[in-house]
């Protein structure tokens, strides 16, 4: 009997158990109610209009998406300027003046620098006095004889004709021509000069009236050619002594100093106009295929602190070259305007927009 009701008492005990059991395991499966019972913090309903929205792509972010549908081949250039000059003087001497320094803003056709002229202008003077006198020379050979030269000619020639006269007269009183030994006389010697200067006298005249003659002309017209010329040498030696700026621009460089001597084509100064600068690039032959005339570019400089600018494709040469089995071909970009300080010799990372 109390065998029967001690399994009566487990049986039931493990009944309770696995009933408690069951009611946890209910209990776990439903954490918020569990929560809510359990704290005293309240459920906070978030509606569907009140849920965060997804962030706005930014400008970058879109141009970089843009930039993923192209290929972009990327080379490394140095700036140049469109119409950049090195000048130097063409005679050598010693620098007398230097008017500029680097960084100035110059005009076209000012003088940079000087050296001593002082001999060079004495020898333009010089030049100009023996062209003076050529031309003079010239007008009065063009311009014929005066009225005084004919008179004088002949005059000259009138008396030679009296002489002749008188020495064939006394020549005829002896018995002229049929006397014998009259060539031994001296009458006859008289007649032979008289004869010979009448015939002096006589072709003075015709060149007095003649005058001038085509060669008399063309003999006048030479020297002063070459009067000229010996002033136009020594006039562009004086311009050869000043370093002259052709074009308008920044002075880069300036090397002249007053006081030192000066060699013909030694670099004296280089200028630059600023405001048309380019960039040159060699890209090798494969991509080259890529690159076409007016094709616009991006580029970024160092100097600029990243600063991106912008081209476009000018001149793609026509002479390759070859340097350690890679073959390349110099490309110029034009760079736009920009606001920035760019100048000569810097270098900058060129990027080629291409379809894929």
């Amino acid at each position: 009997m109390c065998a029967r009701k001690k399994t009566t008492f487990v049986i039931a005990f493990a009944v309770l158990v696995i009933g408690v059991t069951l009611i946890v395991g209910c209990s776990a499966s439903r954490p918020t109610a569990t929560t809510a019972s359990a704290t005293t913090t309240p459920v906070v309903v978030v509606r569907p209009t009140e849920l965060p929205l997804p962030p706005t792509p930014t400008l970058a972010a879109v141009r970089g998406s843009e930039r993923t549908a192209v290929n972009v081949i990327k080379a490394t250039g140095n700036l140049i300027s469109e119409n950049q000059v090195t000048l130097s003087f063409q005679i050598s001497g010693r620098i007398k003046e230097v008017s500029i320094k680097e960084g100035d803003r110059v005009k076209a056709g000012a003088i940079l620098s000087t050296l001593d002229t002082g001999t060079l202008e004495t020898q333009v003077m010089q030049a100009q006095a023996l062209f003076d006198a050529a031309i003079t020379t010239f007008d009065k050979v063009k311009a014929g004889p005066t009225a005084d030269d004919i008179a004088l000619a002949r005059s000259n020639l009138d008396r030679a004709k009296a002489a002749v006269d008188q020495a064939q007269a006394a020549y005829d009183r002896i018995g002229g021509a049929t006397a014998p030994f009259i060539a031994m006389t001296p009458q006859s010697l008289a007649l032979q000069q008289a004869t010979s200067a009448y015939q002096g006298a006589l072709a003075q005249y015709n060149l007095t009236v003649k005058h001038p003659t085509a060669s008399e002309l063309a003999a006048a017209a030479a020297q002063v050619a070459q009067a000229q010329l010996a002033l136009d040498s020594a006039k562009q030696t004086l311009v050869n002594a000043k370093l002259i700026a052709p074009i308008s621009g920044t002075v880069l460089s300036i090397t002249a100093k007053a006081g030192e001597s000066a060699s013909p084509g030694a670099p004296m100064a280089v200028v630059a106009d600023l405001s048309k600068m380019q960039a040159l690039v060699n890209l090798d032959e494969t991509s080259l295929a890529s690159v076409k005339v007016g094709q616009p570019v991006a580029l970024t400089l160092d100097v600029l602190n990243g600063k991106p600018l912008t081209g476009k494709v000018r001149k793609i040469g026509l002479l390759a070259t070859s340097a350690t089995g890679v073959v390349s071909v110099p490309v110029t970009i034009d760079i736009d305007p920009t606001d920035g300080l760019i100048y000569p010799g810097l270098s900058a990372t060129i990027e080629f927009l291409t379809k894929p």
